[in-house]
């Protein structure tokens, strides 16, 4: 599944770049996608929380939420427009990001701690290696065939979509049922079955509080980049790609093992502080390729080192936190969180650049990632008899 939807991810990476470059989209249509694809994933949170989650619904959850996320996008062949694009990200957002947790559960339910997160490892690194190689071949094409970003969409997205008939034999491990309950409670119950999570696991609620913070600062500079690397650093597509895909992907190779060994919860405010560190570099490199360009490829190092400690501390940490409980309540925390700070950063960050300009807002940026690294080291950790199990 990885294997075969890592094309299409290393296409959507780059959408919107193509969208200002070849399609001209505006600072308002940026800003859009920019809002939307973060905001999304509160309604996956329902999506995810309002299904009963027996055992031999995950799979066909799976399923489902893989064919919606991408289907989409086989019409752009035939549709090359901007608010088309942006209605595919956001199914795209809404039903990829709804699967993870049934996803998740499975991988819980079906292996054991250590080789949970050494497979998972694994494969996420394994894909970069791929991305490596399909970024150097994506980047070629593009700037020599104009277009060509439309039968890129339509052959990765095919591609992904052949992950189906794989999904229909996995494997899941049957549990008890559970009770059905009214409506009005699905609607509340999330919520207030996420708030009391947090309560009852003080060092799960640090970590997302500190993740709340960096991210915010992410999440703000979301629109200004591609302004940025069309409208002031003049990228092309191959420039683009050797730092995204190539740059990113050798920073995640590397660093992966490393983070690897920090999954424990001990270990989580430590590494979470690096991570946003390296996140805060980010948007500092990136004002700094105006004058010195090699540290445009340094920026995209430094962010794929993060983003591979931040892509397994997020996935995982509901398996982690959860101990012998259902990984699913925590995993939903994560979207839910992930969607709030959505409401307000991206759409923020394209009212800023409209006022001062994509610089400023990558130094606001990260400064806030910097100041999340500075909540995590100072604020108080508490242990809890559930979090030592």
């Amino acid at each position: 599944m990885r294997i075969s939807h890592e094309p299409f991810l290393a296409f959507y990476a780059i959408l919107p770049f193509i969208l200002r470059k070849d399609l001209a989209a505006s600072i308002l249509q940026i800003s859009i996608l920019c809002s939307l694809r973060p905001i999304i994933p509160i309604f996956s949170f329902y999506w995810s929380a309002l299904l009963s989650l027996q055992k031999k619904t995950l799979r066909s959850h799976v399923i489902t939420a893989w064919f919606f996320a991408h289907f989409p996008f086989v019409f752009v062949l035939w549709t090359q427009n901007v608010w088309y694009l942006i209605f595919c990200c956001i199914m795209y957002e809404l039903f990829h990001k709804s699967g993870m947790p049934a996803f998740m559960e499975i991988l819980k339910l079906n292996m054991e701690k250590t080789s949970r997160e050494t497979l998972y490892t694994f494969l996420y690194v394994l894909t970069f290696i791929e991305s490596i190689f399909l970024g150097l071949v994506m980047a070629m094409v593009l700037d020599q065939v104009a277009s060509c970003w439309v039968w890129v969409c339509t052959l990765t997205v095919g591609l992904s979509m052949t992950s189906l008939f794989l999904q229909r034999k996995i494997s899941v491990t049957e549990r008890v049922s559970t009770p059905s309950v009214p409506i009005i409670s699905r609607v509340v119950s999330p919520w207030s079955e996420a708030f009391q999570l947090l309560r009852d696991h003080p060092n799960f609620a640090r970590f997302q509080y500190g993740f709340m913070i960096g991210g915010f600062g992410l999440m703000l500079i979301a629109p200004s980049l591609a302004l940025f690397y069309v409208d002031s650093l003049r990228l092309t597509h191959l420039e683009l790609i050797l730092g995204r895909s190539v740059l990113m992907g050798i920073g995640v190779v590397l660093s992966s093992s490393y983070w690897r060994r920090y999954l424990t919860i001990p270990s989580v405010p430590s590494m979470t502080r690096r991570i946003l560190l390296g996140f805060a570099f980010f948007p500092f490199l990136l004002a700094c390729a105006l004058f010195f360009p090699p540290c445009l490829y340094i920026a995209f190092f430094c962010y794929g080192v993060a983003q591979a400690g931040s892509h397994l501390l997020w996935n995982l940490s509901g398996t982690l936190f959860s101990g012998t409980e259902d990984s699913s309540p925590f995993s939903r925390v994560n979207i839910l969180l992930l969607g709030l700070r959505g409401l307000v950063a991206p759409a923020l960050g394209g009212v800023l650049c409209h006022w001062v300009g994509p610089l400023p807002v990558l130094w606001l940026g990260g400064s806030i990632c910097l100041s999340g690294a500075l909540f995590l080291l100072f604020s108080k950790e508490v242990r809890t008899t559930a979090e030592l199990r």
